[in-house]
């Protein structure tokens, strides 16, 4: 199943090597790079924005669907489509939906038999001339009660609830992003022990192209030489102008009473131009001294972002 949450194999990957050439002319031509934080947190940007899109266009494609056949009952407002046996999972599946093209409503419930279901996703999605938007809410209890995953999913344990908001203009460069994560965990013991929780997430650009993004998760990231089992926080801030040049923070905190990071706390702060290419970067003691070079650019190089006023969700 699809997990709205950051991917868990990801952190900061230290040392960094950079390829070079090497000529005749230039002994050594180091090549453009993109800093850790900006591209941990851009392809993080890319992957959630990607399935929430993907999620709003299946939503939008599974109401038009339906509304072309008669529901099974109605309910006030409601169109009820079910409930339907599962054989193959001896579960029943209830969809009810309301309202139209232009805005709809749906819920989506499962359960052991008819009489009894539980709400796992609830939405909506709304089209206002040039602007898509909506909420999703998933209730991973309810996952978890009746099994809903499948592959690597199987061997973990989820629990809490996902809120998500999003906004975007077909026509400018404007999207929002919120997600808020109550009491949301996954837990797994078998082959690897692990967690992972997610505190919040957000991405805002507005219709000029400037913007910001926030990820705030605790896991463990015993997969990093420089950390073992235990769990840390982890924090990525990223800020843009209109050209795509801006400035980025990462941080890896260890917990009260836990964390095993090598050195302790990481601070990483870097400046990128408009095409993501670190201009300056810098670690924090005693991680700076135990990756030689790591600390490069001039912070001189630094753009300068303007006070760009950026969207939050407004609506519904």
């Amino acid at each position: 199943m699809f997990v709205p949450v950051f991917r868990r194999d990801h952190a900061f990957r230290l040392p960094r090597f950079q390829d070079s050439t090497t000529s005749p002319e230039e002994p050594e031509a180091t090549l453009p790079e993109y800093g850790d934080v900006y591209a941990l947190g851009m392809q993080s940007a890319h992957e959630v924005n990607g399935w929430v899109g993907e999620g709003v266009d299946a939503a939008g494609r599974i109401i038009r669907a339906l509304e072309k056949y008669p529901p099974t009952s109605r309910d006030g407002e409601w169109d009820v489509y079910g409930p339907y046996d599962d054989s193959e999972t001896g579960l029943s599946w209830r969809i009810r939906i309301s309202g139209d093209e232009q805005g709809s409503n749906f819920e989506v419930a499962v359960g052991s038999s008819k009489s009894d279901m539980k709400e796992v996703l609830t939405g909506s999605v709304d089209i206002d001339g040039d602007v898509r938007y909506g909420t999703f809410s998933m209730d991973f209890d309810v996952v978890e009660e009746f099994e809903l995953k499948a592959g690597p999913d199987v061997d973990r344990t989820y629990q809490g609830r996902v809120d998500i908001r999003f906004e975007r203009n077909v026509d400018t460069e404007l999207k929002v992003v919120e997600i808020d994560y109550e009491n949301f965990e996954v837990t797994q013991e078998y082959p690897i022990k692990e967690y992972f929780s997610a505190d919040s997430y957000a991405f805002r650009r507005n219709d000029k192209g400037a913007g910001a993004f926030h990820l705030d998760i605790v896991s463990t990231f015993q997969a990093q030489v420089w950390s073992g089992p235990e769990r840390e926080r982890m924090t990525i801030d990223l800020e843009w102008n209109d050209d795509g040049a801006g400035v980025g923070a990462g941080r890896m905190l260890q917990l009260e009473d836990e964390g095993d990071l090598a050195y302790g706390d990481i601070y990483l702060d870097e400046c990128f131009d408009e095409h993501g290419y670190f201009v300056w970067r810098q670690l924090n003691e005693p991680y700076a001294g135990a990756y030689a070079e790591y600390n490069s650019g001039d912070p001189a190089l630094c753009p300068e972002l303007g006070d760009d006023e950026l969207p939050g969700f407004t609506r519904g």
